[in-house]
């Protein structure tokens, strides 16, 4: 999970108080207060009780000779809202009726990743693979991580590697059964490459703030006022142009559009937002330039003089330099 900053006033996990959190229904469970006076008795102990719903399941299956034939341990997800209830696998294997395990299944508690194993009779690994699951209740995944394939003398078949998003990525191989490569891919390359030329032909559209701010569909003489409201029209502009859902062979062009167009835009939020602190900068060093010539007038019109041009100056470096700061 990605870490989130924390409003002013919001409630945190590690800084508010037990009775907030309480309060709040964050902490559903009791707090243990226990007196050690009279020492302590492990056995009767009866306050902390574990709930029902971290209650696990396992399932066994055997085959006629009775050797292992199949073991599943899940934990039951209750209902919860609109969401009905499911099992949530943690592990599961399956065996071959001499007893050997040919699929393992691994999906800790805790973590969104499940590794599955495939071997052959001999025990030796037949493949490999991992999945980041985004859904536990409807196990919803996408590939990440190393996938690979062995021969059964155990030499590696292929290998392929996919990045958090689930596309294949860095050097992806495939080898004969002497250990020979035949085959070899570097994608991570090819993203760099085309990368380049996507921000290239990008950087060499020239728009306008008022033509940006067309293409991303915003209102005539419409000019958005805030980044959020911008990259929002911008994810919404971009949908549509998804290769999954757009077969137009011009939807790339159209791309550079829209990406160039919410570009031009930040810039200009950005600039406006820098010479509005700016502006007030100066405001600032003229309201204290009056106040200190009021308060110094009985020392004369020179020294007034030299203390103004000292200010002026300092506003000249203020605004090349946004953190400096010479008062």
């Amino acid at each position: 999970m990605a870490l989130q900053t924390v409003a002013q006033g919001a409630l945190d996990l590690h800084k508010s108080s037990c009775e907030e959190l309480q309060i709040a229904r964050v902490y559903t469970r009791h707090q243990t207060q226990i007196c050690l006076a009279s020492g302590y008795n492990s056995g009767d102990d009866d306050s902390d009780e574990d709930e029902e719903d971290g209650k696990l399941v396992t399932e066994r299956q055997y085959h006629g000779n009775g050797n292992k034939k199949f073991f599943k341990t899940y934990q039951i997800l209750q209902a919860k809202g609109s969401l009905p209830c499911a099992e949530r696998l943690i592990e599961e294997k399956h065996f071959d009726v001499s007893g050997v395990c040919r699929v393992d299944y691994h999906f800790g508690l805790g973590q969104p990743y499940l590794s599955r194993k495939h071997f052959y009779e001999n025990q030796r690994m037949k493949s490999e693979q991992l999945f980041f699951v985004e859904d536990e209740r409807t196990m919803k995944a996408r590939k990440v991580g190393y996938w690979r394939e062995y021969y059964e003398g155990g030499n590696t078949k292929t290998e392929k590697q996919y990045d958090a998003n689930g596309i294949r990525t860095g050097f992806c191989k495939r080898y004969a059964d002497d250990g020979s490569l035949e085959w070899v891919k570097d994608y991570t390359k090819d993203y760099i490459e085309r990368l380049a030329e996507f921000n290239a032909q990008r950087g060499k559209l020239d728009i306008s703030v008022e033509e940006a701010a067309a293409l991303l569909g915003f209102g005539p003489s419409q000019i958005p006022t805030e980044a959020a409201e911008v990259d929002r029209v911008y994810r919404k502009r971009c949908m549509p142009l998804h290769p999954d859902k757009c077969p137009d062979p011009d939807a790339n062009e159209k791309f550079i559009e829209v990406s160039r167009a919410r570009e031009v835009l930040l810039k200009h939020l950005s600039g406006c937002a820098s010479q509005a602190a700016t502006g007030f900068r100066i405001q600032v060093v003229f309201v204290r330039l009056r106040v200190f010539c009021a308060s110094q007038a009985a020392t004369g019109f020179r020294r007034q003089v030299v203390v103004g041009a000292y200010i002026l100056n300092s506003i000249l470096y203020s605004a090349e330099d946004p953190h400096a700061n010479h008062f």
